[in-house]
């Protein structure tokens, strides 16, 4: 992977209980996810439709940062989902970015 400038790379291991979710946001750069345990679903807010996308223990995905906003969430009723992620961020910058509830996409509540 070539990156312009500097950069901090993170890895970081996300443990999501049964219905939790992250919230709607994006990163400043790339990130490669693996789920390492249970089941996550990705609601991307650029898709019209919102089509949910399950990825299971030893599946990984790219998630792209850069104003892809998205949603990650453990929709198991009894168990729960965890991954580990690498993430290339700008140094100095945030590594998440909040995001506004996209008008396309179901509004995803807690249990």
């Amino acid at each position: 992977m070539k990156v312009k400038g500097d950069s901090d790379v993170y890895i970081v291991q996300n443990t999501f209980p049964v219905g939790a979710h992250t919230g709607w946001y994006t990163h400043p750069g790339p990130s490669l996810v693996t789920v390492t345990a249970g089941t996550i679903t990705v609601y991307e807010a650029a898709d019209p439709t919102c089509t949910p996308h399950v990825y299971n223990t030893g599946d990984s995905f790219t998630d792209i940062g850069c104003g892809d906003v998205h949603l990650l969430r453990n929709e198991s009723a009894t168990d729960q989902a965890v991954t580990v992620a690498v993430q290339l961020i700008p140094a100095g910058q945030a590594r998440r970015i909040e995001a506004d509830q996209p008008a396309n996409c179901p509004v995803i509540t807690c249990p």
